[in-house]
């Protein structure tokens, strides 16, 4: 699967500059209440913005199935879930939790907030870590049995390679050659020398025959787009299982994000002349604007 690296055009850029700030704002938000004590969990996606939505927005919605991990609020985003559902969850969640825990009903029955939106064919996640790529594995079979042009996209972060589910998933998809995307956030912060130095997650793992597997820089937008849509390609039309391992930065020990994703959009797009003081500020403002409101009116929702 080759790849040349071309710059695609502003508008695009422009676009995906636009979710990833929105995916941003909406974090900013979720933590803000995990901090007020209005919800019981939050895993920040703060410097995988590039790494979900570079690569959700190459999913055809509707079509294609997709099995997020617990940090993937850009993918779910750019599926098509709302700022207003995100919120809801996390809100709805936590007062069942209180309820529950009021009225003594076992923890077993307490819903939690994995993310799930089955009109757009988004999968809920399980608990238990690299579930997902086994389930993954297994609805890419069923739509190569049915014939069906369908890639079955599945996310994961680096803990999850550790875990026996992660190899045997990669090793079914590979011996039938399924239709199916493993998508691996691999936290680089630590890495002093730079993302493309740290070593990779799968160091110690066998990576079975038939797996394509690719290693890029998930804070680089442009990347992980074109790289996303060679793959989406390869998988539909030629069922060829594919790895894509990308590498993120989360914010170190003070809140500082060394490779922050969107700062590198910025760039890109000032290299090209197409970056536009006026119109960032006034994306920033209306996002907000939205952003605000949708947290408002989960908060009242009954």
């Amino acid at each position: 699967m080759q790849m040349t690296r071309t710059i695609p055009s502003a508008l695009l850029i422009r676009d995906l500059y636009a979710r990833m700030l929105l995916t941003r704002l909406v974090d900013d938000a979720t933590c803000k209440l995990y901090e007020q004590g209005q919800t019981d969990f939050v895993a920040s996606c703060r410097g995988h913005e590039a790494a979900q939505v570079g690569s959700a927005v190459c999913i055809e919605i509707g079509k294609d199935f997709t099995l997020p991990y617990y940090r993937d609020l850009g993918v779910v985003l750019s599926i098509g879930m709302t700022p207003h559902e995100v919120f809801r969850t996390h809100i709805q969640a936590h007062r069942y939790s209180t309820n529950a825990q009021i009225s003594h009903t076992s923890e077993s029955t307490i819903p939690t907030a994995h993310w799930g939106y089955h009109k757009h064919n988004t999968v809920t996640g399980s608990a238990p870590v690299a579930t997902q790529i086994l389930h993954a594995a297994g609805i890419a079979f069923s739509s190569k049995l049915r014939k069906a042009s369908v890639v079955t996209i599945a996310y994961c972060g680096d803990g999850a390679t550790s875990e026996p589910d992660f190899l045997e998933g990669l090793r079914f998809a590979a011996l039938h050659q399924l239709p199916v995307i493993f998508i691996c956030e691999q936290d680089c912060t630590e890495c002093a020398h730079g993302l493309s130095e740290a070593p990779s997650c799968l160091h110690s793992i066998q990576l079975p025959a038939g797996l394509y597997h690719q290693r890029i820089d998930g804070t680089d937008i442009v990347t992980v787009h074109q790289s996303m849509q060679a793959a989406m390609q390869q998988a539909r039309e030629h069922h060829q299982p594919i790895l894509l391992e990308m590498c993120v930065s989360r914010p170190d020990s003070e809140n500082h994000l060394p490779h922050d994703p969107l700062l590198r959009c910025q760039r890109i797009l000032q290299e090209q002349n197409a970056w536009d003081q006026q119109w960032a500020d006034s994306l920033h403002e209306r996002l907000t604007a939205e952003v605000a409101q949708a947290l408002h009116d989960a908060l009242h929702d009954p």
